[in-house]
């Protein structure tokens, strides 16, 4: 699920499901948005794969995503679980700009073990969203 915006120290988290027909056949995912709560141990055990989400105009939120990383693998060896990183573009406007360009996006998620993409995507224009979902399924499984 992706909100419209990254809003600092956020403790706001939720449940949600997406359903996503591949190849004629459906799938529900089931997402939990942590908000700013850092990975604990009975959620690092819980889950299949990881998507973090970052705004491409916020150095913080990508070193929060990276530090959310790390502390996942104190709890799980992180190599075993897939994991996409998102840049997310809502916020990026001309008074807000972009911080974190395509290439620094892609340079850290193949430094991160089984990162199996990196994509950029736009909730407010659904740009790249659906493909996201529908891509999710070749990593997970």
């Amino acid at each position: 699920m992706f909100v419209l915006e990254y809003k600092k120290r956020s403790d706001l988290g939720g449940r949600f499901k997406k359903e996503v027909v591949l190849d004629g056949q459906s799938y529900l995912l089931l997402i939990r948005d942590e908000g700013s709560v850092a990975p604990d141990y009975q959620f690092t055990q819980w889950l299949d794969a990881v998507i973090f989400v970052f705004s491409l105009e916020s150095q913080e939120s990508i070193e929060t995503a990276l530090h959310y990383y790390e502390q996942m693998s104190k709890y799980r060896n992180i190599s075993e679980v897939p994991v996409l990183m998102v840049g997310m573009q809502d916020a990026v406007t001309e008074s807000n700009p972009r911080v974190i360009t395509e290439q620094e996006g892609r340079q850290m998620a193949k430094s991160l073990p089984k990162c199996s993409g990196y994509y950029e995507a736009c909730s407010t224009y659904g740009l790249n969203v659906d493909r996201l979902f529908k891509d999710s399924k070749y990593f997970i499984t």
